[in-house]
């Protein structure tokens, strides 16, 4: 979410450094720290894999595991009915990276929490697998986000300290959409503390439950992005073949190009949001992440639904029901009009030949492209709307919950300041602004109905009135329009700078244009094959 706040005060902050004594204090209190090397609370991670992996042959487990590391979710299912695999083998190897990747060895720090139940859980599929496989989601390990409910098994925390222990008493809508297709829930990621919504200077990947999430391709020299940091990092480092992240603004595309994966946000309304600890509720949304955009599609047609306790889903009701991943096919991109949202020109000179690879790549694929697009993003806020909604949403959260430690943000602020050095080692500005905010409700709704208007407005002059298929963007330039209008953005690998860093092409397409989203980004992920696994 981060990243607008980010522009804004970079902007602001690079004058008064200009122009007065106070560009310091401007400094130090609006722009981001840099990662540090912070795991917080290891055992809570480590003794759940220990009590499950007691008994397991973990010289058979590090044979296995060289097959299964970058497999897709197809060639797993299909190790497994060669016989090759089991989905207790499967589970053992992940628990087993997890162990020495995440928490020990290079401590990427990704995951928050272990099903203590997984191993058993995946002994079971195996046993019903032969009458109960409903798709290839069967059997498969899945790692959701911290602030999607759990329940009785696993806290849900959205990161926060406050909230470290609280186990919520029913599954998040998406949680029982996954159980159902006989996926289950392996853990959850680490994340950017209350969706990167806490303060200006906490770096992203940074929650007060757990410490700092480090990306796999440069521990602390590359930014993990957020705030589905964690979400990203644990397909990225083969701790689990998907995992379901959430975004307001950047949230999933950003970590998920920053970390090499793919990453979907759905149009708005796609994917239910109840049981989802909220951030802004006129722009969350749930959306998968996977290293293959065919994998990503194989988790979405799990998670799309209608569901009478998130109205948003009401567009969902009667909509036919969509398999994504029919029809993929390499020329998915042949004849389709894609609208280019950058310029080689201005790219940071480590990325240029990124930058000209991609183009080549939607090229050589078929695409036709349109170049000197720049998008307008003026009328378009999500500041006032994040200030506003969160102190809103949250208090409404928690008091729906049984058992929860604290009643409202306020009491929230009030619990974090009795430990700041522990509980906000980066203090809690955006959260303070947003209890003390005095926006009214009159004005919020006036400033989200301008801005989706302007927001879609913008962009549908190009993919309605150009009739351009999709835009495409590097990494989050330009997020904030898409976000705004409930559009849907893809995100793909593109390849590495000159230093080695991670590059995504960000792909945005009309509302509810999933599929040909999806056909756009497989076509041109087959023909660059782009992506490499992170060393660890």
């Amino acid at each position: 979410m981060k990243k607008w706040i980010k522009i804004t005060l970079s902007i602001a902050g690079g004058i008064v450094l200009l122009t007065c004594a106070g560009g310091y204090y401007v400094y130090k209190n609006y722009f981001p720290k840099e990662p540090e090397r912070i795991v917080y609370d290891k055992d809570r991670v480590l003794k759940p894999i220990h009590n499950q992996l007691k008994g397991i042959n973990i010289d058979n487990v590090k044979i296995k595991e060289k097959e299964v590391v970058n497999a897709t979710v197809n060639e797993l299912q299909k190790m497994i009915d060669d016989g090759k695999l089991s989905y207790e083998e499967l589970t053992s190897i992940y628990l087993f990276r997890i162990q020495e990747h995440d928490q020990n060895g290079i401590s990427l720090n990704a995951v928050t929490e272990i099903n203590p139940n997984a191993m058993e859980e995946a002994r079971k599929l195996d046993k019903e697998r032969s009458s109960n496989k409903k798709s290839n989601l069967y059997g498969m390990p899945v790692i959701v986000k911290d602030n999607v409910q759990t329940e009785k098994v696993m806290p849900t925390s959205a990161g926060t300290y406050v909230l470290k222990d609280w186990i919520a008493d029913e599954d998040a809508t998406i949680v029982k959409k996954l159980k159902e297709e006989g996926a289950f829930v392996l853990g959850k990621a680490n994340m950017s503390e209350w969706a990167n919504y806490l303060s200006f200077t906490m770096p992203s990947g940074y929650s007060g439950k757990k410490g700092q999430n480090l990306n796999p391709y440069g521990p602390i020299t590359f930014d993990t992005s957020g705030s589905s940091s964690g979400s990203a990092t644990v397909v990225a480092a083969d701790f689990a073949p998907l995992a379901i992240g959430t975004e307001t603004t950047g949230s999933i595309v950003a970590p998920a190009t920053q970390q090499s994966v793919v990453g979907l946000r759905p149009s708005l309304g796609m994917v239910s949001r109840s049981g989802i600890i909220p951030l802004a509720e006129t722009l969350d949304t749930a959306g998968p992440m996977a290293r293959t955009v065919k994998d990503a599609a194989t988790l979405l047609n799990v998670m799309v639904s209608y569901d009478e306790k998130d109205a948003m889903t009401e567009k969902m009701k009667d909509k036919e029901r969509i398999d994504y991943t029919k029809d993929l096919s390499i020329d998915g991109l042949k004849g389709k009009k894609i609208g280019v949202l950058f310029s080689i020109d201005r790219q940071d000179e480590n990325r240029k030949d990124v930058a000209e690879k991609i183009r080549k790549d939607l090229q050589d694929a078929g695409a036709i492209l349109t170049d000197d697009i720049q998008l307008n993003d003026g009328g378009v806020d999500n500041l006032q709307t994040l200030e506003y909604e969160f102190k809103h949403n949250v208090n409404d959260y928690l008091a729906q919950q049984k058992n929860v430690p604290v009643k409202s943000l306020e009491e929230i602020i009030a619990f974090n300041k009795k430990d700041s050095n522990r509980r906000i080692k980066y203090g809690q500005t955006l959260i303070e602004g947003s209890e003390k905010s005095a926006i009214t409700k009159d004005e919020f709704e006036k400033i989200v109905r301008s801005s989706q208007e302007n927001a879609r407005k913008e962009l549908d002059r190009y993919l309605v009135e150009k009739g351009l298929d999709a835009l495409v963007m590097i990494n989050n330039e330009e997020v904030l329009l898409s976000a705004v209008a409930g559009y849907p953005e893809l995100a793909v690998p593109a390849g590495y700078d000159n230093n080695g860093e991670p590059v995504g092409a960000v792909f945005v397409g009309k509302q509810f244009s999933e599929k040909k989203l999806f056909n756009i980004g497989y076509a041109y992920e087959q023909q660059s094959k782009n992506r490499r696994s992170p060393k660890l």
